[in-house]
């Protein structure tokens, strides 16, 4: 028994040692294919390098050659050009508006003074007949001419006279067209005017009436005399 003990022992330990070397291989190449071997650690760090090397640097941008910047400066240019163009334009069209819108003022302005012109002419016009009608109950005298003509407008120059007379034939183109007008001359406030007057009636009222219908179409109507040069 005690010899078959020591056989036993004798054959089992020398087993036993080669099962421990087989399995300390076996764990290393289960856990990491054989990562202490020297070639596995080779490869791995040579791996390792060119993955390093293999990274792209990040690449500076390009500078624009000097044709292209000849070309962005010269689309730059035409930008700034046209960009001029429209502005110059604007100007025009600012400028003809105001122009126009000059015009149209100059135009109120001048219509304004005659109107007013006119206004102040009637204003003294009946003053003067209401102190002849206190100092005599007679009729007004008819004019040298004779008879009586509607004052319609006063101009403060000749050259005025001829567009506002085709302003009111277009108004009043019953009133105007075919009758005689003269232009007499009035100084109302140290002013000179030009009276345009449209004739004859032979009395008072019928001028009268004709005044009234005429102030449905314009803003100034007055009976005087119809004297004056004949226009």
């Amino acid at each position: 028994m005690q010899r078959f003990k020591h056989i036993i022992i004798k054959f089992f330990i020398p087993l036993f040692l080669v099962l421990i070397l087989f399995g300390c291989s076996t764990i290393d190449g289960f856990l990491g294919g054989g990562m202490n071997d020297p070639e596995n650690v080779a490869a791995a760090n040579a791996e390792k390098e060119n993955g390093q090397m293999a990274t792209p640097e990040p690449a500076e941008p390009a500078m624009p050659t000097v044709e292209e910047q000849l070309a962005e400066k010269d689309k730059a240019l035409v930008n700034q050009g046209m960009r001029i163009a429209a502005t110059e334009r604007e100007l025009q069209m600012i400028q003809e508006e105001n122009s126009s819108l000059k015009a149209e003022l100059n135009a109120l302005k001048a219509e304004a003074d005659e109107t007013k012109a006119m206004l102040e002419q009637a204003n003294e016009s009946q003053v003067a007949a209401a102190s002849e009608n206190a100092r005599s109950n007679a009729p007004r005298p008819k004019a040298p001419n004779g008879g009586y003509g509607l004052h319609l407008a006063s101009y403060l120059h000749m050259e005025s006279i001829e567009p506002g007379l085709k302003n009111l034939e277009a108004k009043i183109p019953v009133l105007i067209e075919g009758k005689p007008i003269k232009i007499a001359k009035a100084t109302v406030k140290g002013q000179n005017y030009n009276r345009l007057i449209v004739g004859k009636f032979d009395n008072r009222d019928d001028a009268q009436a004709e005044c009234r219908q005429a102030l449905l179409l314009i803003s100034f109507c007055e009976v005087v005399a119809f004297d004056g040069e004949d226009y």
